[in-house]
């Protein structure tokens, strides 16, 4: 099975397994969207990772509400593919604050988080395994 990349707006596949979020694409109501695409990302099954090259904008209560249904009900699912997320913030203190967010969303939906300052780092976490699986470092 491959990946239709014409269904993907909220994120970027085109660098798979590195899925980048296009944070202009998080306006009020994306929360269907996001949903049909990890919903085809889950039915893929290929590891993934994902990729804020920004630090997400403040999503609308029900975008998030939405979202946090679909996390709950695919939560096991999701921790088998998706290896990390990954916030990329140039400044130090948002770093931070992205790094702390993240351990919230690692123990609620068992996905590794990581906070690096730049878009290369965030790359370069990316390592194919010898069996084909995906590692991150």
């Amino acid at each position: 099975m491959n990946l239709d990349r014409s269904i993907f707006t909220v994120h970027d596949i085109h660098r798979f397994p590195a899925i980048v979020v296009r944070p202009e694409r998080v306006q009020p109501g994306y929360a269907v969207q996001w949903e049909k695409e990890m919903d085809a990302l889950i039915e893929y099954g290929h590891a993934f990772i994902v990729i804020y090259l920004e630090t997400p904008h403040e999503e609308t209560h029900d975008d998030f509400r939405q979202r946090g249904l679909w996390l709950k009900k695919n939560k096991h699912a999701l921790a088998n593919l998706c290896k990390a997320l990954v916030t990329v913030e140039a400044d130090d203190a948002r770093r931070e604050a992205a790094r702390i967010r993240g351990l919230g969303a690692t123990k609620a939906f068992g996905v590794p988080h990581h906070a690096v300052a730049t878009a290369q780092q965030a790359f370069q976490l990316i390592t194919p395994g010898v069996t084909g699986s995906l590692q991150v470092f």
